[in-house]
């Protein structure tokens, strides 16, 4: 069970990331996903590069693998990270999907 203070601790700044903008450096597809996450699987992450040359590691969604190319211009979206047991906090998390 997760620990709804710890949740709420980890996340409060989630919002400083809604709407930068960023490219993508590169990706890869998973096909075995870690515990928790098997219903996700396949899925995209990659390296995003953010406008102030920052970079981090991310989960790409919403697009399809033909969609995906270096310096594709992505943007950051607050998500929820996985499905959440019946008495778990829900987690969320930051993601990048393609600029449309």
């Amino acid at each position: 069970m997760n620990n709804p203070v710890k949740n709420w601790r980890n996340t409060k700044q989630l919002h400083s990331f809604l709407g930068r903008q960023g490219k993508l450096l590169v990706w890869t597809k998973v096909t075995t996903a870690p515990a928790g996450f098997e219903y996700q699987s396949p899925y995209f992450t990659g390296i995003i590069e953010l406008e102030d040359k920052v970079r981090m590691p991310i989960q790409i969604i919403d697009c399809e693998e033909s969609e995906l190319k270096i310096d594709l211009k992505m943007k950051l979206v607050i998500r929820r990270l996985k499905k959440p047991g019946p008495s778990d906090v829900i987690d969320y998390a930051v993601k990048a999907t393609p600029l449309k």
